[in-house]
C-alpha cells in the first residue's frame, strides 16, 4: 500500500480570512466614527480649542487606519508564508514497511542562506500499535515505536527500497534519532479518521507479506580422522633453511 497526502492549508487561509475581516471592520469602524465625531466638531463655534480637537480625531483615525492596514497586510503575507511551507515540507508518506510523517518546524538564517527545519517521524509498520483521532477529533494519535528526527531539511532526504524508507545520509539509518512511545499530530492531512483507517489497512497488508524463512544454525558435522597407512620403511627429509 503506497499512499502520499500533502498538507491542507485550509486552516491558514481560514485564519488570513478572519484577521482580515476582524481587523479590516475594526479600523473601518474606527475611522467612521472619528470622521462622524470631527465632522459634527467642525459644526459648532470656530476656535482653537476645536481646531485641536478636529486635528487629533483626524490624527487618531489616519492612525487607526494605517495599523489596520498594517496588522492585515502582516497577516496575510505570514499566512501566504506557512501555507506555501507547509505545502511543501509537511506531509504523510505511507509506504509498504513504514510510514514518515514530515512536518515543517521554522526557519531562520545561517551564513546568509535560509535553512528550513523539519520534524520527521519514521513508523516502522513493524513495531507500529495503533493510529487513532483524539477525543475532539482534532488530532491524529499514533502508539508505536516511533523515531524522531529533528534538523534542517536538506539532511532530512530519504528514498524507498523495497518499501522500506532508507534515508540519503546514512548515518540517519543507525542513529542521530529519539524513539518514542507514540505522537501526536494536528489535522494537517485531512479527516483524522481516514488517516487512521489508511494506516490501519498499511498494517493490515505489511502483516500479510510472506516473512524471511529462519535459518538454524547446524554445526557442521565432525568429520573421522583418516588413517593412512605407511610403508615400512618410509623415504622423507626434514630440512629447516
Amino acid at each position: 500500500m503506497r499512499k502520499y497526502y500533502h498538507c491542507s492549508t485550509a486552516r491558514y487561509r481560514r485564519r488570513r480570512s478572519t484577521v482580515l475581516t476582524l481587523v479590516g471592520s475594526v479600523a473601518a469602524e474606527a475611522a467612521v466614527i472619528s470622521f462622524i465625531v470631527m465632522f459634527f466638531g467642525s459644526l459648532g463655534p470656530e476656535s482653537s480649542a476645536g481646531d485641536s480637537f478636529t486635528g487629533t480625531m483626524l490624527l487618531t483615525a489616519f492612525l487607526f487606519i494605517a495599523s489596520g492596514l498594517g496588522i492585515c497586510f502582516a497577516a496575510s503575507v505570514s499566512a501566504d508564508k506557512r501555507s506555501s511551507r507547509h505545502s511543501r515540507y509537511t506531509f504523510l508518506d505511507i509506504q509498504l514497511k513504514a510510514a514518515v510523517v514530515s512536518v515543517y518546524s521554522g526557519e531562520m538564517k545561517i551564513l546568509g542562506r535560509n535553512a528550513v527545519f523539519r520534524e520527521l517521524y519514521l513508523i516502522p509498520f513493524d513495531s507500529f500499535v495503533s493510529a487513532r483521532p483524539s477525543p475532539n477529533g482534532r488530532k491524529l494519535v499514533i502508539t508505536g515505536m516511533i523515531r524522531h528526527y529533528g534538523m534542517e531539511s536538506d539532511f532530512l532526504g530519504y528514498h524507498v527500497r523495497g518499501g522500506n524508507i532508507e534515508f540519503d545520509r546514512m548515518w540517519l539509518n543507525v542513529g542521530s534519532f529519539d524513539e518514542l512511545p507514540g505522537a501526536a499530530f494536528p489535522a494537517y492531512f485531512g479527516d483524522p479518521a481516514k488517516i487512521c483507517e489508511a494506516l490501519a489497512e498499511a498494517k493490515k497488508q505489511f502483516d500479510e507479506l510472506p516473512k524471511p524463512k529462519r535459518h538454524e544454525f547446524r554445526p557442521p558435522p565432525k568429520k573421522r580422522p583418516i588413517r593412512r597407512s605407511l610403508p615400512d620403511n618410509p623415504d622423507f627429509s626434514r630440512t629447516w633453511k
